[in-house]
């Protein structure tokens, strides 16, 4: 096949112009051809293949960016390269009837404002147009090669208008290469005026558009790479037109190359930032964009190429901080991204000092764009704060553009082999500063975002964490732990000078939309938003830690899958079986919550028996109900009856087990339900005295009662005392730990154990001299893993560990008993040659010496009893004197 050549031009010249032109978006371009020509079906990536009844329906407006895609006759280069490889006019003739069909229904009059000649589209379509017409000129007519010149010079004469022209974004620049590729195809005055508009305006955007340390400044890491990829391109043409030209264009596109490198992820992915989505880079038609192995290195994900030296980078005029743990890692290295950025409106999301972290997967995400559909709830979504990692006040976010580029920025940095920070600032939000330093420490694997917010005004602050869709996400209190397949890969932990709470959010809806990622254009999924609301106030300061290692949480998957028991309330709860066939007959039922999860897992994980963990519901219901309707209560007990008939278990081996608040419950069912055994921490008695008076928290008072008032103060003073009284057995033994310095120890403490003793219950009082109410929290977990030693479900047990019987160098029988328990005494049978000789009654001193008078074997036999004369013995070695 023919290809005609314009006298203006040579076959090289014209190669470089088809070159530079548009082709086939898809990767089959024959099959997609032929779905045009015989099913009248358009394969329209990222949208799929989409069907007409005749021709195609132009008036197709399902959203903004594909409209771009229809009107900008991206699938022409189907046709075309079908034809190219075919030599079968009849793709050209599809392809001219369409484009008549377009031609004979708009015009720039009757759509202005349209789609169809929306300033990237009509440069598009040009490109399309011209590639089209250059390929075909020989097999067509006359006429036809007219009509579709007279289009393209009035596309031509549009993209020229000052007026239409987009200046200063990547749209424009996308106008001028069409004006550019156009006025070198043809020939003539007008076409060397375009030529030399084009260029000057190239100029203007290339050297204006990218930042001093080489970004672009449209916030987009795709859209600096188009940049940069077309910067290329033209950099051989500039050659021939402008020698210096080409050359500021060569800088440039050198200048580019390091923030290209170290913003891919280490798998070799874009990052989900402003209108880029997170795609391999390699997949991309950037793949090859960059010759040096350190780009190459970054595309494969270390495949192939040379490791960049530098781990961490910093653009502090581009506004990003970039911080990597090793380049070595691969695909399963750290990546810590932050953002500061602010310098026009294309492209733009407001996502003012935001943070995404990747650590062998992504995991601090973010929703990424939804597309150009401006109507469209998730685009506004996408393009809102509530979408990024970012600051919401008074329950609203930024505007997407402003004009404040002077109010974010990068304030300062400092980057260090094993410790690099940066500290951004935001004064967009009126009367408010926002500054956030993120810190990364390699050798600790943390990172830690120091978030300080000041206003003379009172607000409600939030801040919002995106969590990545794969990611399990369980809260316990100031904690967050984050689970892939069931692995734990973070840990966060909320530290602040304010009042806070936590609240998850998935696919919501309404009254917002909130809570959800878009994997591609105009596709959503829901993701969990964790949004961490301050009571009001001026001025917060609050430390964040991202932690990937060296967790303080020891892993919530030591005790399985969290389930829930669906009841009259439903509740939340782990189980755990009984680690051998010995204890299959015990179980341990520990009431914890949100702020205790953790020292509860530790303690348990050393019991033997059947371990069941019941969660408050976070919101002071204390497992009782609400307003006094005991439906918790109900559901509560309803779990522990199936699961004590499940596994043929009898009330006297079920050890209750709970701390502060959870003592309560434990101290509530046990003594209720007549459990063997009940140990305890530290638990208030008069909880209406606890909740109103000592801690203030009067916001949980309501739930178990329904309002916070004198009489229903006394109703919860009076629920653990009736309990006391109304259980008849007394069989219940009741084991209860708690400080000196503990403030529940006089008002509390003291009083319950003086009731459990007068109503008879066996009851052991174990007070530790130092101890306050935070250590006795504290210590308990240590406390209970006396279970797991004792081999009986009472707490804590007579145990005798050791005995350390020896001759001194005076002959004298010396003997130490080790061995636990409360409030010890010890009693010595001293034998000789088997019959015994001496009896010395019970002592609190656990060491005894003894001086022989005969010749013989001697055996000492050890009693040990505690305070309710529980009993153990064990007999020593023997000594010959």
């Amino acid at each position: 096949m023919n290809t005609f050549i314009p006298p203006n031009l040579n076959f090289e010249r014209l190669n470089a112009i088809l070159s530079a032109l548009p082709k086939s978006r898809n990767k089959n371009h024959l099959i997609a051809a032929n779905n045009i020509l015989l099913k009248n079906m358009y394969t329209l990536p990222p949208f799929g293949v989409v069907k007409f009844s005749k021709l195609i329906d132009w008036n197709d407006n399902r959203s903004r960016s594909f409209e771009r895609l229809l009107h900008g006759f991206t699938f022409l280069g189907c046709l075309t390269d079908a034809y190219l490889e075919s030599g079968d006019k009849k793709y050209l003739l599809k392809g001219l009837e369409l484009i008549f069909d377009w031609l004979g229904k708009h015009s720039y009059e009757t759509h202005k404002g349209h789609m169809a000649f929306h300033d990237e589209t009509t440069a598009v379509r040009l490109q399309y147009f011209l590639r089209f017409y250059i390929v075909a000129r020989e097999c067509l007519s006359v006429h036809d090669n007219r009509t579709i010149e007279k289009s393209m010079w009035k596309t031509a004469e549009l993209l020229a208008n000052d007026e239409f022209h987009a200046t200063n974004t990547n749209h424009g620049m996308f106008q001028d290469i069409a004006l550019l590729l156009f006025s070198l195809y043809f020939d003539g005055e007008k076409c060397i005026q375009y030529k030399n508009l084009a260029v000057n305006r190239l100029k203007n955007y290339f050297t204006n558009v990218f930042t001093s340390d080489g970004v672009h400044k449209e916030h987009s890491p795709s859209y600096h790479m188009l940049v940069a990829s077309n910067i290329k391109k033209l950099t051989s043409w500039m050659e021939e037109i402008d020698p210096s030209i080409s050359r500021e264009f060569t800088t440039l596109f050198n200048n580019s190359e390091d923030y290209s490198v170290h913003i891919i992820r280490p798998d070799g992915y874009f990052p989900a930032l402003c209108d880029t989505e997170s795609k391999p880079v390699i997949e991309s038609s950037y793949a090859k964009l960059y010759d040096s192995d350190q780009y190459k290195y970054a595309v494969t994900s270390g495949k192939s190429g040379r490791a960049p030296v530098e781990s961490d980078r910093v653009f502090p005029f581009g506004g990003y901080a970039i911080f990597r743990d090793d380049w070595l890692k691969k695909e399963k290295g750290t990546y810590v991204l932050f953002s500061a950025a602010y310098h026009g409106t294309y492209h733009k999301h407001s996502d003012d000092l935001n943070l995404t972290i990747y650590s062998d997967g992504e995991i601090i995400s973010e929703a990424g764009p939804h597309g150009y559909n401006y109507q469209d709830p998730y685009t506004k979504y996408a393009y809102s704060s509530f979408a990024h990692n970012t600051l919401i006040v008074d329950g609203k976010g930024l505007p997407r553009t402003d004009s404040k580029y002077d109010k974010v920025f990068i304030a300062d940095y400092i980057i260090s082999a094993e410790e690099s920070h940066a500290t951004g600032v935001n004064m967009r939000y009126d009367g408010v500063t926002h500054k956030r330093k993120i810190q990364y420490n390699k050798p600790k694997k943390e990172i830690v975002a120091y978030d300080t917010i000041n206003s003379e005004q009172n607000h409600k602050y939030t801040l919002l964490w995106h969590v990545a869709p794969d990611i399990e996400v369980r809260s316990k209190g100031k904690f967050i732990e984050l689970y892939r397949k069931k692995i734990k890969v973070m840990e966060i932990e909320i530290s602040t000078n304010a009042k806070f709470n936590i609240n998850q959010v998935s696919g919501q809806k309404d009254p917002r939309i909130q809570g959800w990622y878009f994997p591609k254009m105009e596709d959503q999924k829901s993701l969990t938003t964790l949004e961490v609301h301050f009571s009001e106030n001026s001025n917060i300061e609050c430390l964040t830690y991202f932690r990937l290692g060296s967790f303080k949480l020891k892993s919530s998957y030591l005790f399985g899958d969290e389930h829930i028991f669906y009841s009259d309330r439903d509740i939340k709860y782990y189980y755990m079986n009984a680690k051998d066939e010995a204890d299959k007959e015990k179980l341990y039922i520990c009431f914890t919550d949100a702020f205790q999860n953790q020292g509860t897992i530790n303690s348990l994980e050393g019991i033997k028996g059947n371990c069941l963990m019941i969660l408050d519901d976070e919101k002071g219901s204390y497992l009782k109900g609400y307003k006094k309707d005991n439906l918790i209560e109900t559901s509560v007990v309803s779990l522990i009856q199936s699961i004590i008939a499940e596994n043929n278990i009898s009330l006297t081996n079920v050890t209750a087990i709970g701390s502060s608040n959870n003592g309560f419950a434990a101290l509530y069912y046990g003594l209720k339900y007549f459990f063997g055994n009940i140990v305890v921490g530290a638990p208030p008695f008069y909880l209406g005295n606890y909740l109103i008076d000592q801690t203030n928290s009067t916001e949980f008072a309501p739930f178990p009662t329904g309002v916070a008032s004198e009489e229903n103060k006394k109703f919860l003073n009076q629920m653990l005392g009736k309990v006391i009284g109304v259980n008849a057995k007394k069989t219940t033994k009741i084991s209860i730990l708690v400080g000196k310095q503990d403030q529940m120890y006089e008002g509390h403490v003291l009083p319950l154990y003086e009731q459990l003793c007068q109503k008879g219950y066996k009851a052991k009082l174990d007070v530790k001299a130092d101890l306050t109410h935070e250590d006795t929290i504290n210590k308990f977990p240590q406390y209970i893993k006396a279970l797991s030693s004792s081999g009986t479900n009472s707490l804590p047990a007579v145990r005798i560990n050791s005995l350390d019987f020896k001759k001194t160098d005076k002959n004298i029988l010396k003997i130490t008993c080790n061995a636990i328990g409360t409030k010890l005494e010890y009693a010595y049978y001293i034998y000789l040659n088997g019959a015994i000789i001496k009896k010395i009654p019970y002592q609190n001193s656990n060491t005894m010496e003894y001086s022989p008078e005969k010749t013989g074997e001697y055996l000492i036999r050890v009693y040990v009893r505690d305070q309710f004369k529980d009993k153990k013995t064990l007999n020593s070695k023997v000594i010959e004197i």
